[in-house]
């Protein structure tokens, strides 16, 4: 029986099998026992901000107050244990606000509570059928811009509550309010109601909050386990209680701090809690508004999830289905419960890392101190100012919109500056989905025209008058515009070689231009070269080539031998080679080797047989000496080659500029080497007399001269020296050629 696998999943459970000595030991730094010196003081700032964030998204759902209390501490509690975030923090939504509002205001609360169940079901499936992967497929720029947009509207939200204007609820994150005001006009309107005392909080808050940042205070020891955030709530607790006994008039009212709903008895605590109303299950219009909260929750989740891996120090990977699934179960406990719709949160996430957060464990503690506050301790609760914890907002916002990150974005370059800016400013000016959107539109423009210039890599050579044009694995149809123009401007006789060797897909379009350039080729006289076409579409892998076999070698003639060299040099010439992967060249011949030729060449660096020939292992004897000069050494190598290993030709490659052709020409006497040149002085003495070469260059130095002529020398050499290779190509097993490598073009000639 074949059973299909889910990648996503079988990736999920793989991964944790391999074994990593650096990831097991960052997993003994990273345990929670080690880590909770730092995790238990940020799980307390985490839940010093979830407070008001979360009733004030409750009042702006229409939703009673407890029931964004019931997500926040589900969202600590269920979600942070058995999901894949270590730093995630999850709980109710600013993005979900409005349409839980609409929702309630149509359907009530208790049938939007069975929608959310709803909803939770519907993302645990997303999750396990690999819906997840989605998440990957944000930009960079965006995720980014994401994180400084909401840097931005933390900061600008929050300088109204440091001065005690709380018209607009906690936590509201769009640019349109309910108090019918805008983010930028709620500057002015602070100014009509200043309260002195938060004020006085606000500032002492954030000179604490700056003094924590100081290498002064970083010496100290205290500060691993307090955290600057937890002194200066504490602070601003102090100072309201100080304002009582000495400026009166400066005392907060409960308006500007925090407002837990207080029951007086167990029997009150019960009336918090709602229940879903399952006699709405066929209601259809039940169904659209779980549909929508889970693809909305699922894609703010995704998105949290991709930004706050990138804050994290750590640079840990989360699951995105595992996330999904997590966040699934939260909100199906959550509408069981009688609370908010959640996600994974970034205001709260980005915290809780700025505040030292390391594992889970802070999104675990601070969902436990949530339940036990609201109640056991919510008049102790009630006493933190909105103030002091604007304050640490505030620097949260700096941190996470720094000016330095817009720098080192612009320095990366227009096409990822642009979306990253649009981002932010779609962030400020609507809401984050929308932002988002914004943001992707033009990052899909940018990666369009990105995608019109990879196309296809471009090498000129002006020298040879040749272009090489190396075709992309990815060429659809936004290249042919350009191919085709590219094509279109060659002048008459240049040489064009189209490279399609790496291609994976090519449109039909583009397949197209590059036939009907054939056509034109010839009318202009361009000499054009197509390496490995293969068609149109998603294409075939190129063939890679394999060493000779000693069926293959034996049923060659030394012709053939030969015109496989030259096709070799003529691919070389071009840029262009065989596919190989030399490893498996190495595994092939293992049993034994079947090298079709011998090749004496000089030992200059610029001469490799191999590559100038575009050979594999296993393919050529190589045999290497300065002037590439033949001793009884190399004439018994040869004679190996050829009668036991079934070598098919023997080739003596000279090259021009040749430095010990150049040494004999001259009479460099130095040491060993002497007595090497002396074997070139005959070629020298024969082209001084006017004996050059058969196919001499006329022009040529006198360097490059004496060096066609030792290659034809050397030739007469290994069939006077050797009978036994003068034999086999008499009888017609072998044949010994000379041949010249121009270093200049890359040609040989033979």
């Amino acid at each position: 029986m074949i059973r299909s696998l889910n990648l996503f999943a079988l990736t999920e459970e793989v991964v944790p099998m391999i074994k990593n000595p650096f990831l097991e030991e960052c997993d003994k730094v990273l345990s929670y026992k080690a880590c909770l010196r730092y995790d238990f003081p940020a799980s307390i700032v985490v839940f010093l901000l979830a407070l008001p964030l979360c009733l004030g998204i409750a009042l702006a759902s229409g939703a009673p107050l407890f029931s964004g209390l019931i997500a926040g501490i589900v969202g600590g509690l269920v979600v942070a244990t058995i999901g894949g975030s270590a730093l995630g923090v999850s709980g109710p939504s600013a993005g979900l606000a409005v349409i839980m509002f609409a929702a309630i205001q149509e359907l009530g609360f208790d049938a939007v509570l069975l929608a959310i169940v709803l909803a939770g079901v519907l993302q645990i499936i997303m999750g396990s059928v690999g819906a997840g992967v989605i998440g990957y497929y944000f930009p960079s720029a965006v995720v980014t811009g994401m994180l400084s947009g909401i840097g931005i509207i933390i900061f600008l939200k929050q300088i109204p509550h440091a001065v005690g204007y709380d018209m607009d609820y906690e936590g509201d994150m769009s640019f349109f309010q309910s108090d019918d005001h805008t983010t930028l006009t709620e500057l002015g309107y602070m100014f009509e109601s200043i309260a002195p005392g938060a004020v006085v909080i606000s500032l002492v808050c954030l000179g604490i909050l700056l003094l924590w940042e100081t290498e002064w205070i970083k010496q100290f020891h205290f500060r691993q386990w307090m955290h600057g955030a937890l002194v200066a709530v504490f602070a601003g607790v102090l100072l309201n209680h100080l304002f009582m006994l000495v400026w009166p008039e400066w005392v907060l009212s409960d308006s500007h701090l925090v407002l837990l709903p207080v029951a007086e008895t167990w029997t009150d605590m019960g009336h918090f809690f709602t229940w879903p109303d399952f006699s709405q299950i066929n209601n259809p219009a039940i169904y659209q508004v779980a549909v929508t909260i889970a693809i909305v929750a699922s894609l703010e989740s995704l998105l949290c999830v991709e930004a706050i891996d990138k804050l994290d120090p750590y640079k840990r990977v989360t699951s995105n289905n595992r996330e999904l699934r997590a966040q699934g179960i939260g909100n199906i406990c959550s509408g069981l419960l009688g609370g908010l719709a959640m996600t994974q949160l970034i205001l709260r996430s980005s915290a809780n890392i700025q505040s030292g957060g390391r594992t889970k464990m802070s999104a675990i503690l601070q969902g436990s101190f949530l339940l036990v506050f609201v109640l056991l301790l919510p008049d102790l609760v009630n006493q933190v100012p909105l103030a002091s914890l604007a304050a640490v907002l505030i620097v949260v916002g700096y941190k996470l919109a720094r000016p330095s990150l817009f720098k080192s974005m612009y320095e990366v370059g227009n096409y990822h500056f642009i979306p990253f800016v649009a981002t932010v400013i779609g962030l400020i000016f609507s809401d984050m989905l929308m932002g988002i959107a914004i943001g992707m539109g033009f990052a899909l423009f940018f990666i369009l025209l990105e995608n019109l210039k990879v196309g296809y890599h471009l090498h000129e050579q002006p020298q040879l008058n040749k272009t090489i044009i190396t075709l992309s694995e990815n060429v659809s149809f936004l290249n042919k515009s350009n191919i085709l123009h590219l094509l279109s401007n060659f002048p008459k006789n240049t040489n064009v070689v189209i490279d399609a060797t790496h291609a994976k897909y090519i449109d039909y379009d583009v397949y197209e231009v590059i036939r009907n350039f054939e056509i034109e080729a010839q009318r202009k006289h361009i000499n054009l070269i197509i390496q490995n076409l293969r068609g149109f579409g998603f294409l075939r892998p190129v063939e890679r080539a394999l060493p000779f076999t000693k069926e293959t070698q034996q049923a060659l003639t030394p012709d053939n031998a030969l015109e496989i060299l030259q096709a070799g040099n003529n691919r070389f010439v071009n840029s262009l080679k065989d596919k190989r992967n030399l490893l498996e060249q190495v595994n092939e011949s293992i049993e034994g080797q079947f090298p079709i030729a011998i090749i004496l060449s000089c030992i200059d660096s610029r001469t490799s047989a191999e590559f100038v020939f575009d050979q594999g292992l296993g393919d050529v004897f190589s045999v290497r000496v300065a002037g590439n000069v033949v001793n009884g050494d190399i004439l018994g190598s040869m004679e190996y080659a050829c009668q036991v290993s079934g070598a098919k030709l023997v080739v003596v490659l000279g090259h021009t500029h040749c430095g010990a052709i150049k040494g004999a020409c001259d009479g460099t006497d130095l040491g060993n080497l002497t007595g090497l040149l002396t074997k070139i002085q005959p070629a020298v003495e024969s082209v001084k007399q006017g004996r050059l070469a058969l196919k001499s260059c006329s022009h040529g130095s006198l360097e490059d001269k004496v060096a066609e002529r030792n290659v034809e020398i050397m030739v007469e050499q290994i069939k006077e020296r050797s009978a036994l290779l003068r034999n086999l190509q008499v009888s017609g097993d072998i044949d010994i050629v000379g041949a010249m490598y121009n270093i200049e073009t890359g040609k040989v000639q033979f």
